[in-house]
């Protein structure tokens, strides 16, 4: 071989390997981007379902008293309590929608194990005992929510994870 191919072999070699240490680092700078913005979006969700909580505290008296009639009070704002019922429908929303968001980034593998596990896991629990008696009619095979949540509670299920104890449990 000649030196001139040699050194021609050589300068692609270098040039293909310095290409890959560009291309990973910019995979890498794109994932972590992407990560942070997921972050953002799951933060954003969180505080637009606090701050309804905040304006409309009735919404987790009203979880309490849910009953599956109650859907048909949503649309008709004649029924009980006027419209309190979209009301709370609407927070409801908010909630799965978080939700939905976290279990989503979890399967992307875009939240850190150990965040989701901190923050997200306990709070997700928490918001489905709080509305069991609406989520336990929405979230179901063949329901009105993602696979995520309805994959979720059953794996919580089957882990031992009683949903309807579990709301019973909060107002004791």
């Amino acid at each position: 071989m000649s030196e001139s191919l040699t050194a021609a072999l050589v300068a692609a070699a270098v040039s293909a390997l310095v290409s890959l240490v560009i291309a990973f680092a910019r995979f890498r700078q794109a994932r972590v981007s992407q990560r942070n913005r997921v972050e953002q979006d799951i933060a954003s969700k969180y505080d637009r379902m606090v701050d309804y909580r905040l304006q409309r505290p009735e919404v987790l008296a009203l979880a309490r008293r849910w009953k599956p009639e109650c859907f048909k009070f949503i649309y008709d704002h004649d029924g009980p309590d006027e419209d309190s019922w979209a009301v709370y429908y609407g927070y409801v929303e908010l909630v799965i929608s978080y939700c939905n968001a976290v279990l989503c980034a979890r399967s992307q593998g875009l939240i850190e194990p150990d965040v989701y596990g901190s923050q997200h896991e306990l709070l997700i629990k928490l918001l489905l005992a709080e509305h069991y008696p609406i989520l336990s009619a929405i979230i179901r095979p063949g329901g009105y929510v993602t696979k995520y949540l309805i994959e979720h509670v059953a794996q919580l299920q089957m882990g031992g994870w009683r949903w309807a104890e579990a709301h019973r449990n909060l107002s004791t």
